[in-house]
């Protein structure tokens, strides 16, 4: 079980690096589909329920979000409907106070998402990974707290390359009007 916990944490850390640094939101949420269902099989392989529920809720919330993309709906009932199932699962799963860090992480990401700016998920991902980073300590997650980390370094990077270049070319082009 240890091991196969561990791979599952390499690749989940692998797959991590690649979310954020998409650009359209279609491929950024689509891989983080992908990313959510490796962190839920891992979370079950260590008995950290509370960490398998949020990815649960993560890789559903992912397809549900897909599916509204192509039918053109905003879909509003959804955003609240992920918080509550989020703090449900939170209270279901209750280990202890850790648990809740995995329900703010949660509802910080329907909202993330929800929102389908690419440029706001790339910022929100700090305090979605600061939350499970927490949670990963304390249930001693090693590929957990990596992934984390990686995810908070791959964010910043994507904002470097994506959202900064484009507000430095915005700025070059009102210059040279």
């Amino acid at each position: 079980m240890k091991l196969i916990s561990d791979i599952l944490g390499i690749l989940g850390i692998l797959i991590s690096v690649v979310v954020y640094q998409q650009k359209k939101r279609e491929r950024m949420l689509a891989s983080k589909l992908v990313l959510d269902l490796v962190w839920l099989l891992h979370y079950c392989f260590i008995g950290a329920y509370s960490g398998a529920a949020v990815a649960a809720i993560a890789a559903f919330r992912e397809l549900v979000y897909v599916k509204r993309d192509t039918n053109n709906k905003k879909g509003i009932i959804w955003l609240p409907t992920f918080i509550v199932i989020a703090v449900l699962c939170t209270v279901l799963t209750w280990n202890s106070i850790f648990s809740l860090f995995t329900c703010f992480a949660s509802c910080i990401a329907v909202v993330s998402f929800f929102i389908g700016n690419p440029r706001l998920s790339r910022i929100l991902a700090f305090p979605v990974s600061a939350c499970l980073l927490t949670y990963d300590v304390a249930c001693h997650s090693v590929a957990g707290v990596i992934n984390e980390t990686l995810a908070m370094l791959s964010s910043a990077v994507g904002i470097w390359r994506h959202d900064r270049k484009r507000t430095l070319e915005a700025e070059n082009t009102a210059q040279k009007a």
